[in-house]
């Protein structure tokens, strides 16, 4: 599936910003490089974590998108997702904040902040996949919109496959970043910045064409309303 392809990506060209906002947690666990399977257990285990995570935010959003799905506006809130991620890259001049400020979350903001300072200390497998779970809780730019384009998937399932699938997509970059250390600082910005908003564009133009029932296999298949309910009851005959 095209959308499930975007999401892998999506989080691979993305996965630049974590340099600057999750690769600093990995710096600054001990690292024993001379351990080498127990090393890269771990890492792989705070990973999992974070998709974890993401997964979960998946499955909240894919609640919403099976819920207009059986109402029968699954094509509607394809082409309104998509129209929406092109009105945030033009009232952002094409800039991915990596960050948002929200004054109603900053309360739950500073309490995942302290769990990620307790997790720190530690680094067993347990604190490894708590310290991945809590961090894909923070404030992202660029996860907010892969959620978004996840409620396109129109099942409780798919978001949260689509949401994993974006996850996949960070982890070369996050082990690469926990393998090197501070090296992969001088890795720049610019190709994040350059890239990652022409591939929103493309994914907005991806959802808005699926929305639009064009009859184009795996593109813009035709989908009646009762073919929308059908998905959301078994979504295996997608």
């Amino acid at each position: 599936m095209l959308l499930l392809v975007s999401a892998f990506v999506f989080g691979l060209l993305g996965s630049l910003h974590c340099l600057g906002m999750c690769a600093p947690i990995l710096w600054a666990l001990p690292q024993d490089h001379s351990k080498r399977w127990p090393w890269v257990t771990k890492k792989m285990i705070y990973n999992l974590g974070r998709i974890f995570t993401y997964a979960l935010l998946g499955m909240f959003m894919g609640l919403v998108g099976e819920s207009f799905a059986l109402a029968g506006w699954q094509q509607y809130i394809s082409i309104a997702t998509g129209v929406m991620m092109l009105l945030f890259l033009i009232l952002s001049k094409g800039h991915i904040p990596q960050t948002f400020q929200a004054q109603w979350m900053n309360k739950f903001f500073l309490f995942v902040k302290k769990k990620l300072s307790s997790f720190m200390k530690g680094n067993s497998h347990q604190t490894n996949f708590l310290l991945g779970f809590y961090n894909g809780l923070l404030p992202c730019g660029l996860v907010y919109l892969a959620l978004m384009a996840s409620i396109s998937m129109g099942t409780v399932e798919g978001g949260a496959l689509y949401m994993a699938v974006f996850g996949l997509g960070t982890f070369p970059m996050m082990l690469g970043a926990a393998w090197l250390g501070s090296r992969f600082k001088s890795l720049k910005q610019g190709i994040y910045q350059k890239w990652v908003p022409r591939f929103v564009f493309l994914v907005a133009l991806l959802l808005i064409t699926r929305g639009l029932n064009l009859g184009v296999p795996y593109l813009s298949p035709k989908l009646s309303s009762q073919d929308s309910i059908t998905l959301c009851i078994n979504p295996a005959d997608s």
